[in-house]
């Protein structure tokens, strides 16, 4: 954060509540995601045939779903993230200014750390 105060958030226990399930929720269903995914992957190396275009079509099979394992594993380490904000009470509130986070949008992508104009000014042009 920017060293300034956090400001104080729109959200009640309410809805830090609903945050809570619902990024409890995506935790479990991203860690069984990623999960069976490795085992997708076990499973076909241990299957790869010795023809070159089983061997082609396993490869390609592999690299998405290490693909698919980077996303889950990224938008995982978001919300453990936020679920340690609402633990020690910073959720809602941006990570780079220190003001609230709209309800909405902490609603909508419980896993947010910033405000719209801070994720718009490190977006850029």
């Amino acid at each position: 954060m920017n060293g300034l105060p956090p400001r104080e958030s729109p959200l009640g226990p309410h809805d830090l509540e609903e945050a809570a399930a619902k990024l409890s929720d995506q935790r479990d269903r991203l860690r069984a995601e990623i999960a069976t995914a490795r085992e997708t992957e076990s499973a076909l190396r241990r299957d790869c045939a010795l023809d070159a275009a089983d061997v082609g079509a396993t490869t390609l099979a592999i690299e998405e779903l290490h693909t698919r394992i980077d996303t889950a594993t990224t938008l995982l380490e978001r919300t453990l993230a936020a679920l340690t904000r609402i633990q020690d009470g910073t959720f809602g509130t941006c990570a780079t200014c220190g003001a609230p986070i709209a309800r909405e949008r902490v609603m909508a992508m419980p896993h947010a750390e910033r405000c719209v104009a801070c994720t718009e000014r490190q977006s850029g042009p």
